[in-house]
C-alpha cells in the first residue's frame, strides 16, 4: 500500500558487537511498565572480507511492526536488509562498504515479562526464542506470541504522538502505522478481548493512581484503535461480551458511544449503569462532565459531588467538580475543592526509553531524500541549538512547563480560575479560604511553612500573640483550611507565568505605540506562546506561534497552531470566508508535520490522521489532493505520496465520506 519508500534507516553503532542485546537482557528484571520499544540489531561484515565474522554491530528501535509470530518478523528483517542493500548509501559521511550477515528483532512481552527474539542469518536460517530476565529460554506458545503482539501494538498506539520537540525523545526509531493491515487490527481486537482482565499488568496513564480493568494502557490503546479505524460497532460488540462478565465495563461502553456520536445510547448506558450500581464513580464522573458540557450546571453539581464521594481517591471526579464550581462562579469552593484533590506523586508518563545513551558521534540519522519540503525537511538542528543556547534562561526554564500528571491538570484548573478572576482577585479568594503563614507563626518566631493535610489548624499551634491579633477574626479563622504545599507551589508557578506574560504584553504594547515590529527568535516566540497557552490566552498564543513560524519551521509551533485552528474551525461555522481560511491553514500545517515526521522516520501520527480525516470530510478528497499537488508537490518532491499514504489508510476502514 505504501507509496513512500522509507529507505532511510537510523542506526547507532556499538562499541562492542552485540552489546545492545546484552544490555537489553540485563534490564529485563527491572522493567515495571510496558518496557522498551522493539529493537533491531544488525551484525555487518566488510564487502571484501573472506570471513563471515562481523566487524560492526548497529541497532535501532521500532514500533508498529507486525510481530504476531516469527515468520512475520523474519519477513520484516529480510525487507530491511533488502532496503539497505538496494543502492549505495552514505553512512557516517562515506559510502557503505559492508553487508548485513545477521539481524535480530526483539519485542518485549509485558504480560509474561519475556523478551521475544527472532534472529535471521543472511543467507540462511531463522531462529526464534523467548527469554526471561535470567536469560533462560521459555517454551514458545501461541498465547505468548499473542501477548507479544498485543504489547507491541499498545506501545505503538499510545506513544505515537509523544512530543517530538522533547529533547530527550528517542530519535533512532522508526514508527510505522500498526493498523495498515485489517487482519492485524482484527487480531489486536481479538487479543484485547482475550487479555482484557490482565490489562492491569500493563500499567496505566500517569494521572491514575492504580491500574484497573477499565483504566489501563491496554484499554487506552483499544480506544485509540477504535477511534482511528472507526470500528465502533465491532468495539461495542467486544465490550458487550466483556460486560456480561464484569458490569463495571459499562464506562467503556459509554466512552465508545460518545466517540461514535451515539449520544442517546451513551446516556442510556450511563443511566442503566448507575441504576445497577449507585456507587459507580467512573460513570457518575462521565455524567457530570456531560452535564457540564451541555451547560446544565444545576445537574452537574450534585452528580459531580456524588462522584467524588464514590471515588474520593481518584483525581478525575475532583477535577470535574472544580470545573463545575468555576463555571458557577463559586471560586472559593473551586479553590477548596482543588486543594482536596488526591495527587499522583509516584508516576511519570510512559514514554519509549533507550536501553542506553549513545553519543552523537555514534548515531547515524540520514536525511530521507524521497520526501522533501523546503524549510521543513531541511531544518538545521545546529541553528536551533544556537537559538537554544542564546535564549534567556528564565524563559527557557519556567517550571510550570515541566509539570506532569495530575499536577499539570491541577495547574490548568488553577489557570482557569485566574483567567476568570484576575490575579489580584485570586489572591483575595486565596487569603479568604486558606490559612496564611503569617497567621499562625509560632511563639518562638519560627517562619516554617504550614504542615500538609486539608485539616483545620489545631488550636494548640496558635500562639497567644496570634490569638490576640486574630481575636476578632477567630470564627473566620477556624473556617479556613491549610493550603496544600503542592497547591501553594502552583500559585508561585502561576505568578511566574503571569509575570512573563505581562512583560510580553507590555513589550508588545510599547512596540505598537512606536509603530515598530517586535523581534524575537522562533524559540522565544514558541516559549512565549506556550506561556500564553498555559494561561488560556489561546488567541494570543496562536499569534506567537505564527510569528515564530515566520522565522523558521518549528514542529511544536506548527502542532499547537493545528490544534488551535482545528478547534476554532468548529466555532466559526457561520463565517464561510473564515472557515475556508482555516481549512487552507489546517492543510498546510498537516502537510508540514507529515513531512517533518517522515524526516524522523515516523509514518504514524494518530493526531494528524484524525485532522486529515476531518478536513477531507469537510472539503472533499479531490480538493485536498489537488491542493497538495499544486501548493506542495509541483516539483515531484514526494509530499503528495506522504499525504496519499494517510488517505489510503482512511480508505481501508471507510472513514472518508463518499463525495456526491
Amino acid at each position: 500500500m505504501t507509496s513512500v519508500t522509507q529507505g532511510s534507516i537510523p542506526e547507532v553503532v556499538e562499541k562492542v558487537i552485540g552489546e545492545s542485546l546484552e544490555q537489553r537482557t540485563s534490564i529485563l528484571d527491572n522493567i515495571n511498565d510496558l518496557g522498551p520499544p522493539d529493537m533491531v540489531h544488525l551484525a555487518k561484515t566488510m564487502n571484501n572480507s573472506s570471513t563471515k565474522i562481523p566487524c560492526t554491530g548497529t541497532f535501532f528501535y521500532y514500533t508498529g511492526v507486525d510481530s504476531r509470530n516469527s515468520a512475520t518478523i523474519a519477513a520484516l528483517l529480510h525487507s530491511l536488509v533488502d532496503i539497505m542493500g538496494e543502492k549505495p548509501q552514505l553512512w557516517f559521511g562515506k559510502h557503505k562498504s559492508w553487508k548485513v550477515t545477521e539481524a535480530t528483532y526483539c519485542s518485549y512481552n509485558a504480560f509474561s515479562k519475556l523478551d521475544s527474539r527472532v534472529k535471521v542469518q543472511f543467507p540462511g536460517s531463522v531462529e526464534s526464542s523467548m527469554i526471561d530476565s535470567s536469560n533462560n529460554k521459555v517454551m514458545e506458545s501461541d498465547r505468548l506470541w499473542l501477548e507479544t503482539y498485543v504489547c507491541a501494538m499498545v506501545r505503538a498506539l499510545i506513544t505515537a504522538d509523544n512530543d517530538s520537540s522533547d529533547f530527550t525523545s528517542v530519535v533512532e526509531i522508526r514508527k510505522i502505522n500498526p493498523l495498515l493491515n485489517k487482519e492485524g487490527t482484527d487480531l489486536f481486537l481479538e487479543g484485547f478481548e482475550k487479555l482484557f482482565f490482565e490489562g492491569a499488568k500493563l500499567g496505566c496513564s500517569e494521572d491514575i493512581q492504580v491500574a484497573t480493568n477499565g483504566n489501563n494502557c491496554l484499554v487506552d490503546a483499544f480506544l485509540r484503535c477504535i477511534e482511528l479505524t472507526g470500528l465502533y460497532e465491532k468495539g461495542l460488540e467486544i465490550i458487550g461480551r466483556l460486560k456480561s462478565i464484569d458490569p463495571f465495563v459499562s464506562s467503556l461502553e459509554a466512552k465508545l458511544c460518545f466517540m461514535g456520536d451515539q449520544e442517546v445510547k451513551a446516556i442510556k448506558v450511563m443511566h442503566d449503569a448507575v441504576q445497577l450500581n449507585t456507587l459507580d464513580g467512573e460513570i457518575m464522573t462521565m455524567q457530570a462532565q456531560f452535564c457540564l458540557d451541555k451547560g446544565r450546571l444545576d445537574m452537574a453539581l450534585p452528580i459531580a459531588t456524588k462522584a467524588v464521594n464514590s471515588s474520593p481517591s481518584y483525581f478525575k471526579p475532583w477535577s470535574v467538580l472544580v470545573k463545575v464550581y468555576v463555571a458557577l462562579g463559586e471560586y472559593e469552593q473551586a479553590l477548596l475543592t482543588l486543594n482536596s484533590c488526591p495527587m499522583v506523586t509516584h508516576k511519570d508518563k510512559y514514554i519509549l526509553k533507550r536501553i542506553n545513551n549513545p553519543k552523537s558521534e555514534d548515531m547515524h540519522l540520514p536525511l530521507p531524500i524521497d520526501v522533501t519540503l523546503d524549510k521543513v525537511s531541511t531544518l538545521n538542528s545546529v541553528d536551533v541549538a544556537v537559538e537554544h543556547n542564546k535564549i534567556d534562561r528564565s524563559l527557557l526554564n519556567l517550571p510550570a512547563a515541566n509539570l506532569k500528571s495530575t499536577f499539570a491538570e491541577a495547574y490548568s484548573l488553577l489557570t482557569s480560575i485566574v483567567h476568570k478572576t484576575g490575579w489580584e482577585a485570586l489572591l483575595k479568594y486565596r487569603t479568604k479560604v486558606f490559612v496564611m503563614e503569617e497567621e499562625f507563626k509560632m511563639e518562638n518566631g519560627s517562619k516554617e511553612s504550614v504542615i500538609d493535610g486539608p485539616k483545620k489548624l489545631p488550636e494548640a499551634t496558635i500562639s497567644e500573640e496570634a490569638r490576640a491579633r486574630t481575636a476578632s477574626l477567630n470564627d473566620d479563622f477556624k473556617k479556613k483550611r491549610l493550603c496544600e504545599r503542592w497547591l501553594d507551589n502552583l500559585f508561585m508557578l502561576l505568578y511566574e507565568d503571569l509575570r512573563v506574560y505581562t512583560m510580553y504584553k507590555a513589550e508588545l504594547m510599547h512596540f505598537d505605540a512606536q509603530q515598530m515590529e517586535l523581534k524575537k527568535t522562533t524559540l522565544e516566540w514558541e516559549l512565549t506562546g506556550l506561556v500564553a497557552n498555559r494561561l488560556d490566552h489561546l488567541e494570543e498564543a496562536a499569534k506567537c506561534f505564527e510569528m515564530g513560524l515566520e522565522e523558521r519551521f518549528s514542529p511544536r509551533c506548527t502542532l499547537k497552531l493545528l490544534q488551535y485552528y482545528t478547534k476554532q474551525r468548529g466555532t466559526k461555522l457561520g463565517d464561510s470566508s473564515k472557515h475556508n481560511e482555516y481549512n487552507d491553514t489546517i492543510l498546510e500545517l498537516i502537510v508540514k508535520l507529515l513531512v517533518w515526521n517522515h524526516r524522523w522516520y515516523c509514518g504514524f501520527s494518530p493526531e494528524l490522521i484524525e485532522a486529515l480525516r476531518d478536513l477531507v470530510n469537510e472539503v472533499g478528497r479531490v480538493k485536498v489532493e489537488n491542493e497538495v499537488r499544486v501548493r506542495f508537490d509541483d516539483g515531484n518532491t514526494g509530499v503528495f505520496d506522504v499525504v496519499l499514504d494517510n488517505l489510503r489508510f482512511l480508505e481501508i476502514y471507510g472513514t472518508i465520506e463518499a463525495e456526491e
